[in-house]
C-alpha cells in the first residue's frame, strides 16, 4: 500500500463512504462471484461463460483498484474515470445476462461520484448509470435462452441440486450479513453524528453562559472603574470648589478681590470636572473607536494626553498583519487606561508608546518616567485589574515594572493565532 492510499486513508471524506465501498465489494466477491462459477454449467452459451468467468475477477479487481486514487482536479480526467468505471460496470452484465451484479457495482460507482463531482454533474453521472442499464435489462428477456436454461435445471442430479442451493444459501447468508454490517455502520454514524450535536449544541450553550457572565464581570469592573474615577476627579474637584465657594462667601464683605479670587479658582474646577465627566462619558461609549483605525484613534489619545499634561508621547506603530476587531478594542482601552493612571499618578517629562506585531503575537509597551510605584502595594487598583482582565481574556500575558522614582513600564503580548 503506497503513500497516496495512505494518506487518502486518512483524508478520505466522511470514512463511513470508504467503508460502503468496502462492504460492496466485498458484496461482490463473496456473495456474486461464487455463485456464478457454481450456476456456469447451466449457461446457455458455455464458451461465453468461460470468458465471462475470466472477465468477470478482473473487472472487480479493476474496479476495487480504482477506489485507490480517485481523481479530484480536471473535470475531464473525472469523466473518463467514469466512463471506465461504466465500462466495468456493464461488461460482466452482458456477458452473464445477469443484473445482480450490476447492484453493488452501481452502488460502488454512485458512491464514488459523489466524492468526485459536484451536485450538478453527479446527478448527471448517475442518470447516464442508471440509463445505460436499461439495454442490459432488456437483453435478458429473451424467452428460448429462458426454456433452455429452465431445461438444463430440470435434467439437475441431486449432487449438483445440494451444491447449486448450498451455494445460494451461503451467498444469500454472506449478502445478508454484509447488508447487516451495512445498516449498522450507518445507524452508528447517525448516532454519533446526533450526539455530536447534541454535544455541539450544549458546548455553544456553556460558551454562550461563559460570554453572558464575562460580559457581566466586565460591565461590573467597568462601572466600578468609573465609578472610582469620578470619586477620585469629579468628587475631588467638586469638593474643592464647595471648599472654594464658602471661602468666597466668607470673604465677600471684608475682602472682595480676596472673594473674587476664590470664585475664578472656582471656575477652574468647575472646568476641570467637565473635562473629566466627558472623558468618563467617552470611555462608556460601545464603540470607542468610530469606526478610526487603532493608530488614528491612540494618536487621539495623545493628543488629549497632551492637551492635559503638556508631555507628547512618542508613539511608534508597526504593524506586519490585520487585527481583529477584539484585539484592536483591548489594545485601545488598556492604552487609554494607561495614559489616564500616568495623568493622574505619573507626572513624566517623557512617554515611549509602541504597538508592533510579529508572526504570532502583538507586542505593546508603555513606558514613561514619572513617579513610578509599588507593584507589590498597588494590586487592588481598578486600572491595573482592568487591563490585566482585558489581556487574560485573549491568553496573553501583562508584565508591570515599577519602582518608587523609576517610572513604570508595562509590557504586553498577545498571541494572533488563535484570534484571528
Amino acid at each position: 500500500m503506497d503513500m497516496d492510499r495512505l494518506k487518502q486513508f486518512k483524508t478520505y471524506p466522511f470514512g463511513l463512504f470508504l467503508w460502503l465501498e468496502w462492504i460492496f465489494l466485498g458484496a461482490l466477491i463473496l456473495g456474486y462471484l461464487p455463485n456464478i462459477f457454481v450456476n456456469a454449467k447451466y449457461r446457455i452459451d458455455s464458451d461465453l461463460i468461460n470468458i465471462a468467468l475470466i472477465v468477470i475477477p478482473l473487472c472487480i479487481i479493476l474496479l476495487g483498484g480504482m477506489g485507490l486514487k480517485l481523481p479530484r482536479r480536471k473535470t475531464l480526467y473525472k469523466w473518463m474515470y467514469f466512463t471506465v468505471q461504466l465500462v466495468l460496470v456493464l461488461l460482466p452484465a452482458y456477458l452473464t445476462e445477469e443484473i445482480s451484479y450490476c447492484i453493488y457495482s452501481c452502488l460502488i460507482v454512485t458512491v464514488r461520484n459523489c466524492l468526485v463531482f459536484k451536485q450538478k454533474e453527479c446527478w448527471l453521472a448517475n442518470i447516464i448509470l442508471l440509463l445505460s442499464l436499461i439495454p442490459c435489462i432488456i437483453s435478458v428477456r429473451n424467452f428460448e435462452d429462458f426454456q433452455a436454461r429452465v431445461a438444463k435445471y430440470q435434467a439437475m442430479t441431486i449432487a449438483d441440486y445440494e451444491k447449486v442451493f448450498n451455494m445460494g444459501v451461503v451467498s444469500n447468508v454472506i449478502e445478508a450479513a454484509l447488508c447487516m454490517t451495512l445498516i449498522w455502520i450507518i445507524v452508528n454514524v447517525v448516532l454519533r453524528e446526533y450526539k455530536s450535536q447534541q454535544q455541539l449544541a450544549l458546548a455553544r450553550e456553556q460558551l454562550r453562559q461563559y460570554a453572558l457572565q464575562a460580559e457581566d464581570r466586565a460591565t461590573v469592573c467597568e462601572r466600578n472603574r468609573i465609578a472610582r474615577e469620578i470619586h477620585d476627579s469629579v468628587g475631588h474637584a467638586l469638593t474643592a470648589q464647595s471648599i472654594q465657594l464658602h471661602n468666597a462667601i466668607a470673604f465677600w464683605q471684608s475682602d472682595p478681590i480676596k472673594a473674587y479670587q476664590f470664585l475664578l479658582e472656582s471656575q477652574g474646577l468647575v472646568k476641570t470636572a467637565l473635562k473629566d465627566i466627558r472623558h468618563s462619558v467617552s470611555t462608556l461609549r460601545s464603540d470607542p473607536l468610530q469606526g478610526k483605525k487603532l493608530d488614528s484613534a491612540i494618536a487621539s489619545l495623545c493628543h488629549t494626553f497632551f492637551s492635559r499634561t503638556k508631555v507628547m508621547p512618542n508613539f511608534s506603530f508597526i504593524l506586519n498583519r490585520p487585527l481583529t476587531e477584539e484585539i484592536e478594542l483591548t489594545v485601545y482601552r488598556i492604552v487609554q487606561e494607561a495614559l489616564t493612571n500616568i495623568i493622574k499618578h505619573s507626572q513624566p517629562t517623557a512617554v515611549n508608546l509602541k504597538i508592533q506585531t510579529f508572526s504570532e503575537h502583538l507586542n505593546l509597551s508603555i513606558k514613561d518616567n514619572g513617579q513610578g510605584f509599588n507593584p507589590k502595594q498597588n494590586t487592588t487598583g481598578f486600572g491595573l485589574q482592568g487591563m490585566s482582565e482585558r489581556v487574560f481574556a485573549l491568553n496573553g500575558d501583562i508584565k508591570i515594572d515599577s519602582s518608587l522614582g523609576c517610572g513604570c513600564t508595562i509590557t504586553i503580548n498577545i498571541p494572533l493565532e488563535s484570534s484571528l
